[in-house]
């Protein structure tokens, strides 16, 4: 969803007006300085041609000495102030690209790639950041130094001024023309960027599927394919810029041979001293290293909107999942969940269809169902990932959309079926909701998910770095990890998804034993394939194309020898056959 609310570059300036301020007057101070020199140059030529003293040679080069001093100062104080100024909004655009980020939801996420919001969060946020440093300067330097020393031209000889200064609006009808095909084109190198961000990221995460499956030579091409096709991108964008670049060079030297013959005839015939075109051609030198870098600085300008864009396309969206505009607060949560008439789905095709459901508090239930039956997309709405289409989820007789998200977000302890650990130690990561956790607690969810058993595997026990996403611990030892911080939470209402699908079945077993009594002091939703897992359940839901097909207790349910029987029946023999007992009772058969 894009928000209506406009969202201008602008609007960061302004926090800093006064110190862009500032940096301009001292910009301004800064461009009036430097034409002084030429001034006491003049003098001191035309000193000479009358014979002068060298006291007042000395008391010339003192001048200039001091001017190139003051100069200096004025200029570190106007960059000091407009860089640092730029640097200021960068961290404000991160820190609000970052908080904007965070507060988007599942939708953004399903849609967005990690490796492009990478590449707008960083590169073109430093584009960004040059657009409000060196191009800003330099934009408002130009016409400063132009408008001063075109004054001061215009006091030595008029017609030279004019054949000097004559090519600025050649030079300003091209950078109109171009200056749209130059963003376009910047925009697309750095589309291309995030792209080539997006494969580095993909590979980089998926390097063990890459290794396996030995497609190192498949990602390679792949990735030198998009290489290239950044350098092509690059290659055209530089092109309009260097183009621009030899325009402004080739009109100043055609400006300087023009100045150069009508100012030494001039010399020559007397109507301007030697030190009038000297000051006159000073003039055109300081000059001249800003037009000439003209064109580097319309690139930078160019870039710097295209990269603000991109961040923009970012911070104007808005999340379909927000607090309630007026929220109600509950006091204490009980855990009654209830789905009343609940329908749902993705990009218009329905997952769930009037779901009724309703679970006491302090009730373990578990939900089986087909791969694809919608038993996760269930619990997702439950947390607000999603809002369901039709129908209402209510905790304690109130609709979850009338609670701020993070009250009802802390209220539900999630282990999700892929479980994510950062690259913290263990122990950050087992109280990631519940810092600095009473020691007792934190031994009985290392017990309770059995995660003790393996702490003398680790180096360091509880300060053992687990690497990024967890890549240094099993699929079982993650899954135990997020358990044992969901435990640790000890929300009022309990969601594990799967949560014990990589343990291994003794281990399992013992988690269930210190488990089960656990559940039952809360509401607890259990999604889970092994018949041991849902026959804890106080009442099992079995979903079918999106539907409840039935509901009751484990005996009830096989009794009907329906949807729940069908799929124990399966699972218990699939359970079976994966059993040492079971493998070599097939393999007898087999011989």
């Amino acid at each position: 969803m894009i928000s209506s609310k406009p969202i201008r570059l602008v609007d960061y300036v302004l926090r800093y007006k006064w110190h862009y301020l500032a940096g301009l007057l001292s910009l301004l101070s800064a461009s009036f300085v430097v034409m002084l020199p030429p001034v006491i140059i003049r003098q001191a030529i035309d000193a000479i041609a009358a014979g002068t003293t060298s006291e007042a040679l000395l008391g010339f080069g003192a001048t200039i000495l001091g001017l190139a001093l003051l100069e200096s100062v004025v200029r570190y104080t106007a960059r000091r102030l407009i860089s640092g100024i730029s640097r200021r909004i960068e961290y404000d655009l991160r820190t609000d690209l970052a908080t904007h980020l965070m507060a988007l939801d599942q939708n953004f996420y399903l849609k967005a790639q990690t490796g492009d919001l990478m590449a707008r969060a960083t590169n073109d946020l430093q584009r960004v950041r040059d657009l409000l440093g060196p191009s800003l300067q330099d934009l408002f330097r130009l016409p400063a130094m132009m408008a001063v020393g075109f004054v001061l031209m215009l006091s030595i000889d008029q017609v030279l001024a004019v054949l000097a200064l004559a090519y600025y609006p050649v030079i300003a009808f091209f950078i109109i023309i171009l200056r749209t095909r130059m963003e376009s084109r910047f925009r697309a190198v750095q589309d291309q960027f995030g792209t080539l961000t997006i494969r580095v990221q993909e590979n980089i995460s998926g390097m063990r599927t890459i290794k396996a499956y030995v497609q190192e030579d498949a990602e390679i091409a792949n990735f030198v394919a998009a290489n290239q096709e950044m350098v092509r991108r690059a290659m055209s964008w530089a092109r309009f810029s260097a183009g621009l670049i030899a325009l402004t060079t080739v009109a100043g030297g055609a400006s300087l041979s023009l100045v150069l013959w009508f100012g030494g005839h001039s010399v020559v015939e007397g109507r301007l001293s030697l030190g009038q075109f000297v000051q006159f051609i000073a003039y055109l030198a300081i000059l001249a290293n800003p037009v000439l870098s003209l064109g580097w600085t319309v690139s930078i300008l160019q870039g710097g909107i295209a990269g603000w864009r991109r961040v923009k396309e970012i911070l104007v969206q808005e999340p379909d999942i927000a607090d309630p505009l007026v929220p109600v607060h509950l006091a204490r949560i009980q855990g009654v969940v209830e789905f009343s008439n609940v329908t749902f789905g993705y990009d218009g095709h329905p997952v769930l269809r009037n779901i009724n459901l309703k679970v006491p508090a302090g009730t373990a239930v578990a939900i089986v169902g087909e791969t694809g039956a919608g038993k996760t997309t269930l619990m997702n709405l439950l947390v607000r990932l999603h809002d369901p289409w039709e129908g209402v989820i209510s905790l304690d007789g109130v609709d979850i959309r009338s609670l701020p998200l993070e009250q009802l977000r802390a209220a539900v302890g999630v282990v999700p079926q892929e479980s994510f650990l950062f690259s913290e130690p263990l122990s950050d990561n087992i109280a990631y909701a519940s810092p600095n956790p009473d020691p007792v607690r934190l031994q009985a969810a290392l017990a309770t998910s059995q995660l003790v058993t393996d702490l003398p595997q680790f180096g360091d026990g509880l300060d053992t770095m687990v690497g990024e996403r967890g890549v240094t611990l099993s699929g079982g030892q993650k899954q135990r990890a997020a358990l044992a911080r969901a435990l640790l939470k000890e929300a009022p209402v309990l969601v594990l998804d799967d949560a014990l699908s990589h343990v291994d079945t003794h281990t399992e077993e013992e988690i269930l034993h210190r488990l089960i009594p656990l559940i039952h002091e809360r509401t607890t939703f259990l999604i889970a394939h092994r018949t041991s897992t849902v026959i804890a359940a106080d009442f099992i839901v079995a979903l079918e194309n999106g539907s409840i097909a039935e509901m009751g207790t484990h005996q009830e349910l096989l009794d009907r020898h329906g949807v729940y029987a069908r799929l124990y029946h399966r699972q218990t023999l699939a359970e079976q056959l994966e059993s040492p007992d079971g493998i070599d009772a097939a393999n007898g058969i087999r011989a």
